[in-house]
């Protein structure tokens, strides 16, 4: 079609008439060949885009940033230094400074005086919120059965599961404001503490870790379940962690030691829910004999948390 039209233009110009007018068409016939198609099998077929090959891609505009010549002469304003101005450190190779480098004089982080010190013995916790524990239980990762004692669900038990990646020193269990997705529902209705005070559990849970707060002790039990604190040294953690590094059988395990002076008071404390109260030991006595209701723990646990 392009053709048969560009041959009645060329005939045309043999005219004095409409001349220019076949000048210009003809000038549009050669951009136009010079188009193709986007697309050939949709509506907009009649849309036309210049042709594209290899030779012609490129960056886009000011994409690409020009190396800086130097030592070009100098008319360059970067000749013979090249901007490192004359001698000294910084005009060799190699010539920088170290930070906070201020020439030789009492750098600014000498001259402030210190604050503070870094406890040299201190033995931070992980942290470990009732939220991720529920979590883990509604999708199957944690069982309410764990492998401590009566079913307890230990340390070992977080560790295996994915509820903590690592435990150094210990676990503490603390609770959030709001905790799975059975919020709601345990706070406007059922058991448990109060709806102002914004802790719920949805499964009763036997744990035992290193530290736990108050108001997740509250949180736990409300929802029928028991928190144990329990000290561990480093040993003593290893063992309970892996335990197949001290032999098939167990027989090389080593014997729990007893908390320090310092943390002694806090494991004594059945407020703390401390394995070594009085009240603790007498629960796991009459449990191992199998004498359950002799006496109200759970009226113990209330008055523990009101003082």
């Amino acid at each position: 079609m392009l053709s048969t039209t560009r041959s009645l233009l060329t005939s045309s110009l043999n005219s004095s008439l409409n001349s220019s007018l076949s000048r210009n068409s003809l000038s549009s016939l050669s951009l136009l060949s010079n188009f193709r198609p986007l697309s050939t099998n949709s509506a907009t077929s009649s849309a036309l885009a210049p042709a594209l090959s290899l030779n012609d891609l490129t960056y886009m505009p000011g994409s690409q940033k020009q190396k800086r010549r130097v030592g070009r002469g100098v008319g360059s304003g970067r000749g013979k230094t090249c901007g490192r101005g004359h001698k000294g450190r910084r005009a060799r190779s190699g010539g920088t400074v170290k930070l906070g480098f201020e020439g030789g004089q009492t750098p600014f982080w000498r001259r402030v005086p210190k604050r503070g010190f870094t406890p040299p013995n201190q033995k931070p916790l992980e942290t470990v919120s009732l939220n991720k524990i529920e979590t883990h239980v509604a999708m199957g990762r944690l069982s309410q059965t764990g492998s401590g004692e009566d079913g307890r669900i230990t340390m070992k038990d977080l560790l295996d599961s994915g509820v903590v990646t690592k435990i150094k020193h210990g676990v503490k269990l603390v609770a959030s404001d709001r905790i799975g997705p059975h919020y709601k529902r345990r706070a406007l209705a059922g058991p448990g503490p109060s709806p102002s005070r914004g802790y719920g559990l949805a499964y009763p849970l036997d744990l035992e870790v290193t530290r736990a707060s108050r108001q997740a002790i509250e949180a736990v039990e409300a929802a029928g379940g028991r928190v144990t604190a329990a000290h561990y040294n480093r040993l003593g953690l290893r063992a309970l962690l892996k335990p197949d590094k001290f032999g098939d059988d167990g027989a090389l395990l080593p014997r729990r030691a007893r908390p320090p002076p310092k943390m002694r008071e806090y494991y004594t404390r059945f407020e703390n829910r401390g394995y070594l109260s009085v009240e603790a030991q007498l629960e796991a006595q009459l449990r191992r004999l199998g004498v359950e209701g002799a006496v109200d723990f759970d009226a113990m646990r209330r008055e523990s948390t009101k003082e």
